[in-house]
């Protein structure tokens, strides 16, 4: 298996045991994650903790780090979202519903 706590020394999180099963299972690579945490908007929950995801603004800004052939290759990507609480990633998965702010 592979270490992914790589994340703590680049963007402050650790990933937890559950996230990185969650990650493989559901095949979300370590670059999503990553701009996922630098790039994805932020929404607290009720219960404290926050959820990260792409949305035009986030897609904006890496497509002018990166390019925009990049994001169109990887556009089957980014629909994940990243939950954290405190300095660690929860979980992470693909987004099926649209998250509503309020």
């Amino acid at each position: 298996m592979i270490s992914m706590n790589i994340f703590s020394k680049t963007s402050g999180f650790r990933m937890t045991a559950h996230a990185l099963e969650r990650s493989q299972q559901r095949c979300i690579p370590p670059l999503i994650i990553h701009w996922l945490c630098q790039y994805g908007s932020r929404k607290r929950n009720n219960n404290g903790t926050i959820i990260c995801y792409f949305d035009r603004k986030s897609m904006r800004l890496i497509a002018s780090d990166v390019g925009n052939i990049v994001i169109r290759r990887l556009s089957s990507l980014m629909d994940a979202y990243l939950v954290i609480a405190g300095d660690q990633i929860i979980t992470v998965g693909h987004r099926y519903k649209r998250i509503k702010n309020f």
